[in-house]
């Protein structure tokens, strides 16, 4: 192993060990450490700081929404907007525990079409999230069930992931069509998948008491909340209006998420509080709440800049595919695809598809697989849905998930997304598209 190498692994479960075991802020982790392993490898301070930039670079965009998107939903809560929708389904729905999260799959997916992370949190969690509470269901489910569901889109031609796979099959017409048509069926099974999984999930709930509160108690609990100041029920419908047109700009609208959400939120505040002292305090009171995680999530660009520019990240890859035993060469891509859920935790989306996938591709091309196998089979990864690092907008979603603590999330999650990762791979290798 290269010192590179050593020092990226070093790293890499250095910062996940401490968060996970809360030893350090997450603001600690996502700076000091990388910058320190950047110095070990030789780095110039100017260099360290050429690492940093490009890492905030990669992130600013996302803290920039949160600057705007927390606040937003925040308001749209104060309003009264989510437990209007809430009341509404209560009166003519028999909710459950099971339908609940049911429902969620499906939103998930709807609002996942876009093939966007961040909008899909943030329209599921805030407008699924009264709902688990009333009913005593552990939010970490409804982030579990939501992150989940969307990775059933990420192969539709205009995915991310989807694009960055297609730019490695030359040669082949519309790569992007070619993996969406080939991977439809999986899909589907994988949607399956998910339904199980909130049902299961429902079950193990319900034993733990969830579901069992009388819809009268929640009833009388959403009046009271109707009698606040802040309540706007004449506003629902323009609120409602309001909030689907932003839902809809992020996918339309050629302009940066953070713009049409800051325009939103000014609307938003005119319109529904007109008294600008009292503006103020509610921009000062969302202030707080969000900017915790703004800093997590801008802050987690420098370990992104430090893996990409240092040569680290380059070395790790080299190292991984360079242990498999040639015995191993004709599976190399499946022992990748196995274990990529915890590898995830290590590697960013872009190093994961244009730095390892290419190299595996490279040796398992040398045992007659074809290059197209390789990429379909390692492009889908449920583990950077645990990775702050992959996705630093689970920072976002545990935020408006009442504040979950992202160490509860990934070690809540963790399992079940390895798990759905692996009846994934189980399922497209017997039905021939893995092989």
């Amino acid at each position: 192993m290269s010192f590179a190498a050593f020092v990226g692994f070093a790293m890499m479960i250095l910062i996940t060990t401490l968060l996970l075991k809360k030893k350090v802020s997450t603001l600690f982790a996502f700076t000091i450490i990388p910058i320190i392993g950047a110095f070990l490898l030789g780095a110039n301070v100017k260099e360290v700081c050429d690492y940093v930039k490009f890492g905030l670079g990669k992130t600013r965009d996302l803290m920039f929404i949160i600057f705007f998107s927390l606040p937003y939903f925040s308001l749209m809560n104060e309003v009264g907007l989510f437990d209007t929708m809430v009341e509404f389904l209560l009166k003519r729905t028999k909710l459950s525990v099971t339908i609940v999260m049911i429902i969620t799959v499906f939103v998930s997916l709807i609002t996942e079409i876009d093939g966007s992370v961040t909008s899909t949190y943030l329209v599921t969690v805030p407008m699924m999230l009264p709902l688990y509470k009333k009913l005593k269901i552990d939010p970490k489910c409804l982030l579990l069930l939501c992150s989940a569901t969307m990775c059933a889109l990420f192969i539709t031609p205009w995915n991310g992931r989807t694009l960055r796979a297609a730019t490695l099959l030359d040669g082949i017409p519309a790569p992007q069509n070619y993996i969406f048509v080939h991977m439809l069926p999986l899909m589907l099974i994988y949607i399956a998948m998910c339904l199980g999984l909130a049902v299961l999930l429902a079950r193990f709930q319900m034993k733990k008491g969830a579901g069992q509160v009388d819809e009268s108690v929640i009833m009388e609990d959403l009046e009271k909340k109707d009698q606040s100041e802040l309540r706007r029920p004449k506003l629902f419908w323009f609120n409602l209006l309001l909030t689907v047109l932003l839902i809809v700009g992020l996918s339309v609208v050629p302009a940066p998420g953070y713009v049409i959400f800051a325009l939103g939120l000014v609307i938003a505040l005119t319109v529904n509080y007109p008294d600008l002292s009292l503006q103020n305090q509610l921009l000062k009171k969302y202030s707080k709440e969000m900017y915790s995680t703004a800093c997590a999530v801008f802050l987690s660009g420098v370990v992104v800049g430090v893996l990409s520019k240092s040569g680290m990240m380059d070395a790790m890859v080299q190292f991984l595919v360079g242990i498999i035993p040639s015995v191993l060469g004709p599976w190399v891509y499946l022992v990748i695809a196995i274990f990529s859920a915890p590898l995830m935790l290590i590697f960013t989306n872009d190093i994961w598809q244009y730095a390892l996938v290419p190299i595996v591709a490279g040796v398992s091309a040398n045992y007659g697989v074809p290059k197209e196998i390789v990429v379909m089979t390692l492009l889908m990864n449920m583990g950077a849905m645990v990775s702050p690092v992959a996705q630093p907008q689970i920072y976002l979603a545990c935020d408006l998930a009442d504040q979950t603590e992202l160490q509860d999330y990934v070690k809540f999650s963790f399992a079940p997304l390895w798990i759905m990762n692996i009846l994934w791979l189980v399922a497209g290798y017997a039905l021939g598209i893995f092989r």
